[in-house]
């Protein structure tokens, strides 16, 4: 977790930096993402969804040196470019907060979460992507779906036994 926090923390943000660096003043709702790294100096809130738009092998970087909130209800909604190319993953969203990470009760986020502090995901939220904090994490009847799934945790079976003679 250190080392990819680290990673994503030392990554510019996108040029022209007008359109990268705090975008909305930090109150992003119905805002639309094209790809690149994205920066805010202090806190993100989302009130009602935004919008990804790209295409499947793009990738966006929202570094928030504060926080993140979320009202209830609000999502993000991947848009696919009218150029064959697809459409945006959980994959391809990374999420660096340097304070805390509210997500609002029926909330939908995408994307893989590193954040500093704690996170908190309220009641019938969910996930597609990881949620990695160096402080607790609290959830209420959250579900998240992962992409990608991780490698199996259990060892193989044992081989049958021979019967008996």
């Amino acid at each position: 977790m250190d080392s990819a926090y680290a990673d994503v923390v030392s990554r510019p943000h996108s040029l022209p930096s007008s359109q990268f660096v705090d975008v909305g003043a930090g109150a992003i709702a119905g805002q639309t993402f094209t790809p690149g790294v994205y920066s805010w100096n202090s806190f993100v809130h989302v009130s009602s969804p935004i919008f990804v738009k790209g295409g499947r092998d793009d990738i966006w970087v929202f570094k928030v040196a504060g926080y993140i909130s979320t009202a209830a209800a609000a999502d993000v909604v991947f848009q696919g470019n009218d150029d064959g190319r697809g459409t945006p993953t959980s994959d391809n969203l990374t999420w660096q907060v340097g304070g805390y990470f509210v997500l609002g009760a029926a909330s939908h986020m995408h994307g893989a979460f590193l954040v500093h502090n704690y996170v908190t995901l309220g009641a019938a939220s969910s996930i597609s992507g990881r949620v990695l904090a160096t402080a607790a994490v609290t959830l209420d009847t959250v579900r998240f779906a992962n992409s990608s799934p991780p490698p199996s945790l259990l060892p193989s079976p044992p081989p049958p036994s021979p019967p008996p003679s």
